[in-house]
């Protein structure tokens, strides 16, 4: 599975991207720091999976995810460190397909994109 990132934690981002190339079966193809260079990084690699941060410069995560699901094709993933119920409602609207906690571990995260399948 073919997924790239876009969170503008620099520190946040690479972990999780050095998590994800152990995962034999998961494909890092791109990361970017916000939502616009992510739109351009998506168009460009194709990925299965996009792992988007809600907060981020530019264009934020249910925005990025709102084109994305005018693309189609793209499982939208966001990942978020306060899970409201008015984020789950603009998620769902947005077409994405989960949230998970920033406060999961990276190998779990991991996990649970691998599950999407």
């Amino acid at each position: 599975m073919r997924v790239v990132i876009a969170d503008d934690h620099e520190t946040y981002r690479r972990g999780l991207a050095r998590a994800i190339r152990r995962f034999g079966t998961l494909d890092l193809v791109g990361e970017a720091s916000d939502g616009a260079q992510a739109l351009e990084v998506i168009r460009e690699a194709s990925p299965d999976i996009a792992l988007l941060d809600v907060r981020m410069p530019e264009l934020d995560g249910l925005e990025v995810a709102r084109r994305l699901n005018e693309l189609g094709g793209i499982i939208v993933v966001l990942l978020t460190g306060s899970n409201t119920d008015e984020l789950t409602m603009a998620a769902e609207a947005a077409g994405v397909h989960t949230l998970l906690s920033k406060d999961l571990s990276r190998d779990d995260i991991c996990r649970r994109l691998l599950a999407l399948r």
